[in-house]
């Protein structure tokens, strides 16, 4: 079990309809906010997590020891791909040297240097489970006491690339690029528990689930971000459960509690 607060939560992300890929019209600030110094190595996903962090909560203004979760399937795909064919068009061996910062886990670091943050600095995929366990990541390091605030960015921009591989098993969900970011505090306003026991139920459809109310989506920003902004309307007493279903009956469980009313101004600009 875990307390928490819930500082902000925003979301940026395509419209139902909307041809699967790169977002057709990315936020208006998005070069002032974050610029354009080393655009070579940065692809659409960090871009986007970078800006959401630095526009959707108070930006510190010495460093801190946030932690920064991104839960994410596939990540910076788009600049590893971009760093294969470069490598293929100039007959050169893969090497970092020739194109830096084309990790799996990039992003995180971009975000923890662009918002100062040193604590704990986590990339994972979970699959369709990712925003249960990120989430789940997130709250750890709350409760540990390693971070006072922990920053979760959650999702994916969809390249030609990780396209190609959703489509390989896309149990029927359909591909919106787009990215969550929810500020966590220490507080009691709301209780957390996790579940991840699979339940042996393989005939249920994969993908995620608000109380009994499916997404249609894979990317797990979208039903991350209608969990959070839902469990914001409670009231003292009521619960909100998100279901995260993989292949093969894994799953996982978060069940939020709403304990108090916190009347605090957190600021931000995210809602």
């Amino acid at each position: 079990m875990f307390e928490f607060s819930l500082r902000q939560v925003a979301l940026c992300g395509q419209q139902p309809g909307e041809e699967p890929g790169e977002l057709a019209a990315p936020p208006s600030d998005l070069t002032a906010v974050i610029g354009t110094v080393g655009d070579q190595f940065r692809d659409s996903f960090t871009r986007l997590c970078l800006y959401l962090a630095r526009t959707h909560d108070e930006a510190p203004q010495t460093r801190t020891d946030d932690t920064v979760v991104i839960g994410t399937e596939y990540g910076n795909t788009e600049a590893l791909a971009r760093l294969q064919r470069r490598a293929e068009t100039d007959g050169r061996m893969l090497s970092a040297k020739h194109f830096p910062n084309a990790t799996s886990s990039s992003a995180s670091a971009f975000v923890n240097i662009g918002i100062g943050a040193t604590g704990r600095n986590l990339t994972l995929n979970g699959g369709l489970l990712t925003p249960v366990l990120a989430i789940w990541q997130a709250l750890l390091a709350l409760a540990v006491d390693r971070s006072s605030i922990s920053k979760v960015l959650i999702g994916d921009v969809y390249s030609p690339e990780a396209l190609l591989d959703a489509g390989l098993a896309s149990h029927g969900l359909r591909c919106r690029s787009g990215l969550t970011h929810a500020t966590f505090a220490r507080g009691t306003e709301f209780r957390a528990e996790f579940d991840f026991t699979p339940d042996d139920d393989e005939t249920a459809a994969p993908g995620g689930r608000i109380g009994s109310v499916p997404s249609e989506d894979r990317n797990g920003a979208f039903v991350t971000a209608e969990f959070l902004t839902s469990i914001r309307t409670l009231e003292v007493g009521e619960q909100a459960v998100l279901t995260c279903r993989g292949p093969l009956a894994r799953r996982g469980v978060l069940t939020v509690t709403r304990q108090t009313i916190d009347t605090a101004d957190h600021g931000g600009r995210g809602e």
